[in-house]
């Protein structure tokens, strides 16, 4: 398929990569502004080829989507403000019906900037505690691709929503409905001592 990828960031550089590593035709658009990627320790080098490895990068305002024919790509992703659209004068639901194509769009459950951080202590923090890992953009990333193709094989030519932390809770949704909030023993389905770590740290399984 035909993947286009806008916004800036880890979330649809990452959705992309993944598309990519599928197979699909990836266009990248950056805008004339340096992506904050690229300004991130190594991320000018290391950081910026990995993740943009086996895409068409173009420098392209994200307001020339209107200027895209209709049929000419199968999906879009994003991480763009719905403020910033507005703004634009940019309508990704009217967009989506006139291109016939599959939008995605990644928001923030609350106010309108995410980070990784946040949206992982939004989803875990009162259950897991701390973690130490950020999982919240590269997750982020993952979900956006994996709503992009299932959107469009079910019902194409729709925009949809989906929002960074909620995605995150996704992934740990069965701990969650667990009874009570002592996770100190880890998973709340197994007995203690038996999954998770032990006394010195080290990971420890007692197969049944």
């Amino acid at each position: 398929m035909r993947v286009l990828e806008l916004g800036s960031y880890i979330i649809p550089a990452y959705a992309g990569m993944i598309l990519a590593e599928q197979g699909h035709q990836v266009v990248k658009w950056t805008s004339e502004r340096p992506d904050p990627v690229v300004t991130l320790d190594h991320g000018g080098l290391d950081l910026w080829a990995w993740i943009n490895h086996g895409k068409t990068v173009r420098t392209e305002h994200a307001t020339h989507v209107m200027d895209i024919p209709e049929g000419t790509f199968d999906i879009v992703v994003d991480n763009i403000r719905a403020s910033t659209w507005l703004r634009w004068g940019v309508d990704p639901d009217a967009q989506a019906q006139r291109m016939g194509t599959t939008w995605v769009s990644m928001r923030a459950d609350v106010g309108e900037r995410s980070f990784d951080v946040i949206a992982q202590a939004r989803a875990w923090g009162d259950s897991l505690g701390l973690i130490p890992a950020y999982l919240g953009d590269t997750a982020g990333g993952l979900w956006l691709a994996f709503k992009a193709l299932s959107a469009h094989a079910m019902n194409p030519g729709r925009h949809h929503v989906i929002y960074q932390a909620a995605t995150l809770a996704k992934l740990v949704e069965g701990e969650l409905v667990a009874p009570g909030g002592d996770r100190s023993n880890g998973s709340p389905w197994d007995a203690p001592g038996t999954y998770g770590p032990d006394e010195d740290g080290n990971a420890r399984v007692v197969y049944r």
